[in-house]
């Protein structure tokens, strides 16, 4: 995965957040256990500096994981591979 600075885990709780930056745009991932699954459902957000935040995820999400490390590591791969198109 491409280097992401400052990253950190900023949330912890029924809902897991962890975000970080690449090319001056701040990916946060959040993820949450879902029982009924048996998995971590997560969501992808992109925010740039004028303060606009954009969603890479539909509601309700598709993107599962088998554990939280593995949906942090593939929201953020999410994040950087779109950047890096755009």
């Amino acid at each position: 995965m491409e280097q992401i600075e400052n990253l950190v885990q900023v949330e912890t709780g029924p809902r897991h957040v962890i975000q970080g930056t690449y090319q001056g745009v701040r990916i946060e991932v959040i993820a949450g256990y879902s029982i009924d699954s048996d998995e971590w459902l997560f969501h992808v957000y992109l925010h740039d500096n004028q303060g606009r935040a954009d969603r890479l995820t539909d509601r309700p999400t598709s993107h599962r994981a088998h554990s939280l490390q593995d949906a942090f590591d593939q929201g953020l791969e999410l994040g950087v591979s779109h950047l890096k198109a755009t």
